[in-house]
């Protein structure tokens, strides 16, 4: 039987419950791996042709696939078939029924003339930008279930190198700034290397446009922009990431650090290296703030990872990994009056979430089941990783809440109203015995009474 759900507005008020100290209930950490919405190790698919097995996937705690939109057989043709954007709908649709979301690149190919990447030439910058325009509309309607886009399109396996358009700046702006026009404006577009971004943004001379907390998710161009590495510390410049534009790794590496705090990184390893040793993978994963990797890809570097003890620490850490650790609340209130919840928690991921979410106390009737919810004005995005955060709440229980027993739960659903009520698609906190997964909410406190 479907719950009773009835949201409730916050309101700022200065009538308080009655005169009562509140309880403080602590919170234990549990190290457990479990399926989170867009973050982890990624399973790299054809989105054209997805299998709908791929939600079995939710079960070993993956959540993202890696959708490759292959376009090799169009590169000379305008506009693409009817056919394919039929079957990237059906994929939209198998991600959305298994309970996934998709990280999004397109590409022509990987191999030119000579049989090898070095050889390889892009279409037309017009057949390109021809089938971004039609494949926006399909974007525009499966943005919940889109994750983030990486650049794609451009280069060897859509990764902006060895092309005339990669290495034109002004071509490849013109390219990227196509994309940002036809994709969701609430997504964000991850680009190949550190140095492109900072060309696409220079003001002046030696100056560019940087993302910070005062520019941070406000859908302008600069801050849509994020970042993946597909040869992660994979050699000392990871295979020509770093150092294309004078800047050392390290400085490159802090610039990313400030950008990620605000954007997103993830991406692979592709080569086993000294540097990807666990200690200096587990350092560069946290000051790089990564959100996802390859699941598959490279095999030798996962199975280092397992053998040097810390695929697991990974595997937990990537994306934010909240935990609550104590929640303060009066456990008896009146109709009428207002609950105030305080809750201490830790982001103790690698990284900060990076779409948008909503942050919403419930109180969960425990004889009918009834769920009574109560918005917050907070964005999770700002719960930044190694540091502590407080989220106060006054809940006002209006005079026809029924009386009764209660449990104080926080939820965080995903914001499409498709996706909403889906507990897959909503946050759970790193707890033990918390986890209510028939509606997506994280239990607080029991036992509160309304009378």
């Amino acid at each position: 039987m479907r719950r009773l759900i009835i949201t409730l507005a916050l309101i700022s008020c200065t009538i308080s419950a009655k005169a009562q100290a509140p309880d403080t209930v602590d919170h234990v950490e549990s190290e457990a791996r479990f399926a989170n919405p867009e973050r982890g190790f990624y399973l790299y698919n054809n989105l054209l042709n997805l299998s709908r097995e791929i939600g079995r996937s939710r079960a070993e705690g993956h959540t993202l696939i890696w959708g490759k939109i292959p376009l090799d057989a169009y590169r000379e043709q305008t506009p693409l078939p009817q056919a394919v954007l039929d079957s990237l709908t059906r994929g939209f649709a198998t991600a959305r029924s298994s309970g996934m979301k998709v990280i999004v690149r397109a590409s022509y190919g990987s191999r030119g003339a000579g049989g090898d990447y070095t050889s390889y030439e892009d279409p037309s910058q017009d057949v390109i930008e021809k089938h971004i325009a039609q494949l926006a509309p399909i974007f525009s309607q499966n943005a919940d279930v889109i994750a983030l886009f990486e650049a794609g399109f451009v280069g060897p396996w859509g990764e902006w190198h060895t092309t005339e358009i990669a290495e034109d700046n002004a071509r490849g702006r013109a390219v990227i700034f196509h994309l940002l026009q036809h994709t969701p404006p609430e997504r964000m577009i991850a680009v190949r290397y550190p140095y492109f971004k900072q060309q696409l943004f220079r003001t002046d001379g030696r100056e560019y446009e940087r993302v910070d907390a005062q520019n941070a998710y406000s859908s302008s161009p600069v801050a849509r922009i994020a970042h993946h590495n597909d040869c992660l510390l994979a050699s000392e410049t990871d295979y020509g990431t770093y150092e294309r534009g004078g800047q050392t790794r390290a400085q490159e590496t802090a610039y990313l650090s400030g950008e990620t705090l605000y954007t997103l990184f993830g991406g692979e390893t592709c080569n086993p290296h000294p540097l990807n040793d666990c200690q200096r993978a587990l350092e560069e994963l946290s000051t790089l703030h990564a959100s996802y990797l390859n699941s598959a890809y490279h095999p030798d570097v996962l199975e280092k990872w397992r053998d040097q003890g810390c695929y697991d620490e990974i595997e937990r850490r990537l994306g934010a990994r909240i935990v609550l650790e104590e929640t303060r609340a009066v456990r008896q209130a009146e109709r009428g009056s207002v609950l105030d919840v305080e809750v201490t928690l830790s982001n103790r991921g690698f990284a900060p979430l990076y779409n948008a979410r909503g942050v919403e106390f419930v109180l969960r009737n425990s004889e009918s089941g009834a769920l009574f919810v109560f918005p917050q004005n907070a964005d999770p995005r700002t719960w930044k990783p190694g540091q502590r955060h407080v989220l106060r709440g006054q809940l006002y229980l209006p005079e026809n809440l029924p009386i009764g027993t209660y449990t104080l739960c926080l939820f965080l659903p995903d914001p499409s109203p498709r996706l909403r009520w889906d507990p897959r698609y909503a946050y759970r906190m790193a707890n033990g015995d918390m986890w209510d997964a028939e509606h997506g909410l994280n239990a607080l406190v029991s036992g509160i009474t309304i009378r």
